[in-house]
This record gives structure tokens, C-alpha cells and sequence, in this order.
């Protein structure tokens, strides 16, 4: 772990966690220190592993870091200062890694954004403003070339780069998160993305988790980073583009609830992509199946961590979810309606 250039005699002044996140740990701090003899301020971020409670298959704050560096060295895309990372187990009893905080403001999920929040309180051409902005700052990493610099991420998994080693990475991450628990639905899921896999699709740079509620935005409504490539991998960007709309669905129609005026709708978020990464969006209704999929992966790992916190208590949510009741609508299953166990796993007091 590298020491704060130019600062000496540090020491950290406040601390906070934001709350946002459930796969790794967030907490902003500020440091203070001697710079040429006067006190000098910094706003940092400190990014820990969740040891034993993790989302992702082979989660690894190394990864997450490396692309960090990469797209800082390789592009002009808005990322955090990375200051240093440190696996040493004996510093702060898990791995972890620091950087500096970037100005703006992300878009909270909890409670809800459109029910409450800063979106709220803009006007309807300011919202468009801030999902138009999100849209093409995840075209524009789309467009970075993956073979400069980014040609490590080539090896997820098995297969060749993109959109086939993507898919058997999503089915090693299945069985590793359903632990030889049935998934009926989500297998159904797997079976259908592999028969129907699109022939010629493109690879290309993936942020892996494009939302508002890990996107900086400014007071100006523009983005001034892209946080959190835990995700991050490659593929073609439809990946990207349906797990945006499908995050979109989750927080809206998927829990009953209306979208805020002013939000562009489904087709408009497809052309205002189209338009900025200058080329045409081909099987998205492919790519949402997998963003269900996708997170309906996520969710089986959220119900055996409910189940590790609440004292053993078993919920049938990593089965019954709006996930996997949109999955089975989609594909003409057998819906698994949400029920008690979701709304225990989504309750505040459980999180």
C-alpha cells in the first residue's frame, strides 16, 4: 500500500459508510496531513473484500483494481485515482484497496429513486438528461479497443474471448452460488441462452454493472466517473446495454412501482445508444434474459447470506423473486411467484 504522495503525519479526520453496495465493503474517509508545511485535506475511498459473503464467483479485489488501472492508462473514461492495494490479510483483516473520491453524486437505490431522492426533485428534462447522459458514457467505454491494453480480461473462462466464455462463466457461477440447490428456472434460462446464442457477436470492453447507482453525476447533470468493475469483462455491449435496461425494469415495473416522468423509455434508451456508439443494437431481447439470469445468480448468493445473518432462517427468495418470475413469463415457464421469504430478504431490518 503506497503512502499519500506529499503528505505527512497523516491521519484520518472522519469516516463513513455510504451503504451502497452488497459485494464489497465501501467507506469514505478523510485524511489530513503536512504538505509544505501547512495541513492539507483529502476524500478517500476505501474498498474492502467481503470474505465469506460474496456475490461473484471468484471475487477478487485484484481484478476489479487492475481495470482500474488499465482504463486510467488506456482511455479517457472518468475513473477514481487509484492510490494502492493492499491482500495483506494482517492490515485490516481482509483485503482491500484505496482510492480517491471523485466529485458528484450517485444515484441511490434504496430507498427506491423513484420514489424518493434528488432524481424526485428535478424537473422531467433533467431526468431524461441524467439516463441519456448514463447511456452514453457506457457507449463510450464500448467504443475503447479491448486489444490496447485491456487484453487480460480475455481470460474470464473458458473459451474464446466474449460472449462464449461469458456464458460458461455465468454457468460455473450458477453452480457455485446454488451450492447443488435446485434452480429450475434459472437452468431452464442457461439452457435456452446456449441454444439460442447469437452467431456473430461482437467483442468488446464491458463495464460489467452500467447503473445510476454507480455512476458520478455532476451539478450539471453530466458524468463525472464510472464506479465499480467488480463486473467488468468482455463481450458485446448488448451485455451491458440490457443489464441498464433491465436494472431500470427492477426498480420500476418488476416492484409495482411507476417510473418517474420525464425517464426515456425502453426504445429510446436503445437509440440514444445506438446513436453514441454508432452502430445498431441487434438481439436485446437475448441480452435481457441474460441480465435476468444474471441477477437472478446474484440473488441466489443474497438469500445463503440472509440465511448466514438471520440465524439460520431459510427463505425461498434465491427461487421466487421478480427475477425468476420474469425469466419464466419471458420464456413460457412455470411462474415462480415472489412471496414472504423476498420481502424478508428486502426488508431493511434483514440488510
Amino acid at each position: 500500500m503506497n503512502k499519500l504522495p506529499g503528505l505527512n503525519d497523516i491521519e484520518i479526520t472522519s469516516h463513513a459508510s455510504p451503504g451502497a453496495g452488497k459485494s464489497a465493503e465501501t467507506i469514505l474517509f478523510d485524511v489530513q496531513g503536512n504538505a509544505n508545511g501547512s495541513r492539507k485535506r483529502v476524500e478517500l475511498v476505501l474498498r474492502c473484500q467481503m470474505e465469506g459473503m460474496e456475490l461473484f464467483l471468484n471475487a477478487d479485489l485484484r481484478w476489479q483494481y487492475r481495470v482500474v488501472e488499465a482504463l486510467s492508462a488506456f482511455s479517457r473514461i472518468a475513473v477514481p485515482e487509484l492510490l494502492g492495494i493492499e491482500m495483506d490479510r494482517s492490515v485490516l483483516g481482509v483485503p482491500f484497496f484505496v482510492m480517491k473520491r471523485m466529485p458528484g453524486r450517485v444515484l441511490p437505490q434504496v430507498p427506491n429513486y423513484n420514489l424518493s431522492g434528488w432524481l424526485v426533485d428535478l424537473a422531467p428534462a433533467e431526468r431524461e438528461r441524467v439516463w441519456l447522459n448514463n447511456v452514453e458514457a457506457i457507449a463510450a467505454v464500448h467504443r475503447l479497443a479491448w486489444r490496447n491494453g485491456f487484453e487480460f480480461m480475455g481470460q474470464l473462462d473458458a473459451g474464446a474471448p466474449g460472449l462464449e466464455q461469458y456464458l460458461n462463466h455465468i454457468a460455473r457461477w450458477l453452480d457455485w452460488a446454488a451450492d447443488g440447490d435446485e434452480q429450475p428456472t434459472i437452468r431452464e434460462a442457461l439452457d435456452w441462452l446456449g441454444r439460442n446464442r447469437p452467431a456473430a457477436a461482437p467483442v468488446g470492453l464491458l463495464w460489467g454493472d452500467p447503473t445510476p447507482a454507480n455512476t458520478l453525476f455532476g451539478p450539471d447533470l453530466r458524468v463525472t466517473a464510472l464506479l465499480d468493475w467488480e463486473m467488468a469483462c468482455l463481450g458485446p455491449g448488448e451485455i451491458d446495454l440490457a443489464w441498464f435496461l433491465m436494472f431500470d425494469s427492477f426498480y420500476s415495473r418488476l416492484r409495482g412501482v411507476s417510473r418517474l416522468p420525464g425517464l426515456p423509455d425502453r426504445a429510446q434508451i436503445i437509440s440514444a445508444y445506438e446513436q453514441a456508439a454508432g452502430r445498431r443494437v441487434d438481439n436485446i431481447e437475448y441480452y435481457e434474459i441474460l441480465a435476468l439470469v444474471r441477477f437472478a445468480i446474484i440473488f441466489i448468493r443474497a438469500s445463503a447470506n440472509f440465511t448466514a445473518r438471520n440465524q439460520g432462517e431459510i427463505i425461498d427468495a434465491h427461487t421466487h423473486n421478480p427475477l425468476t418470475a420474469e425469466i419464466a413469463r419471458r420464456l413460457s415457464l412455470p411462474v415462480p411467484q415472489p412471496g414472504d421469504g423476498w420481502n424478508r430478504l428486502m426488508s431493511p431490518r434483514h440488510n
